[in-house]
C-alpha cells in the first residue's frame, strides 16, 4: 500500500468505574479536541473526528510535515492554560477563519499534540497488533519527530484508582483505562477503552502552594509519566 485511507473513525470507549489492573493502560482523558494526523508522501492531514480538515486552523503543527510518510496518528489537540487542557480556548482555534487571526492565536495560544496510539507504520496498518505494540512504535515515531508541541501520552499500568485520585486531586477530566492487548476498532465503542469521567468538586492545596501552582506542576507529571499519588 503507497497512500493512506482518506478517513479513519476514531475508536470509541464506554464508560466505566476506577479500578486497579496489571492488564490495563491508565492514562489522562484530555479535554480537547479528537484529531488524526495523517502523513502521506507529499503532504500531511489534520482531520477532525468527523473527518473536517484542520491544517489551515493550527499553523503552529506544520512540523507534522517532518513525519515518516505512511504514518497515522490517533490523539487530542489542545491548548494548554497554566498548564491544563483549556477546552474554550482550543475550540475558538477550531472555529476562526480569518488568516491573520490565525496567526496571531497560533503565537498566543499555540496548540499541542498529545498523541496516544498509531495505526499507520510506513504505509502499513497497526490497528490488528495489540495497544502494547502500538505505543511501542508510537514513542519511536514521537521521538523521531523531536517536537515540544507532539507530546505522548503518558501511562500506568497497575494502580488505576490511584492514578485516578491524582486526577481527580488536580482537576483533569478524567482517565482512560485501555486493554493491553486491545486492538483498535475503527469507529466502535468497544469495552475494550472505558473512559472514567468525575464531577468537578473543590480541590484541596497544600499549606504554601497556590492552587494553580500545584495543578499545573502535576498536570505536566502527568502527561510525562512522573506519577504522584497521595497516601490512601
Amino acid at each position: 500500500m503507497t497512500r493512506l485511507p482518506r478517513f479513519i473513525r476514531p475508536m470509541l470507549a464506554k464508560p466505566g468505574r476506577p479500578f486497579d489492573s496489571q492488564e490495563h493502560l491508565f492514562e489522562v482523558k484530555w479535554d480537547g479536541i479528537r484529531a488524526m494526523v495523517y502523513r502521506d508522501k507529499d503532504r500531511y492531514r489534520i482531520l477532525s473526528r468527523r473527518g473536517r480538515q484542520l491544517n489551515d486552523q493550527f499553523p503552529e503543527l506544520a512540523f507534522f510535515q517532518e513525519l515518516a510518510p505512511g504514518s497515522v496518528l490517533d490523539g487530542e489537540m489542545v491548548v494548554l492554560d497554566h498548564g491544563k487542557p483549556a477546552l474554550p480556548l482550543v475550540q475558538a482555534r477550531q472555529q476562526t477563519q480569518v488568516a491573520q487571526k490565525i496567526g496571531v492565536l497560533a503565537r498566543v495560544i499555540p496548540a499541542t499534540y498529545i498523541v496516544f496510539d498509531q495505526l499507520f507504520e510506513d504505509y502499513r496498518s497497526l490497528m490488528d497488533q495489540p495497544l502494547m505494540r502500538r505505543r511501542e512504535r508510537l514513542a519511536r515515531t514521537v521521538a523521531g519527530a523531536g517536537q515540544e508541541r507532539l507530546i505522548v501520552s503518558a501511562g500506568i499500568v497497575g494502580p488505576g484508582k490511584g492514578f485516578y485520585r491524582e486526577v481527580v486531586r488536580v482537576r483533569l477530566e478524567g482517565v482512560m483505562a485501555k486493554r493491553l492487548s486491545s486492538r483498535y476498532l475503527p469507529g466502535r465503542r468497544s469495552d475494550g477503552w472505558l473512559k472514567i469521567k468525575w464531577h468537578v468538586r473543590p480541590a484541596t492545596t497544600p499549606p504554601g502552594h497556590s492552587q494553580a501552582a500545584c495543578e499545573e506542576r502535576t498536570t505536566k507529571d502527568l502527561a510525562h509519566g512522573g506519577w504522584i499519588f497521595p497516601a490512601s
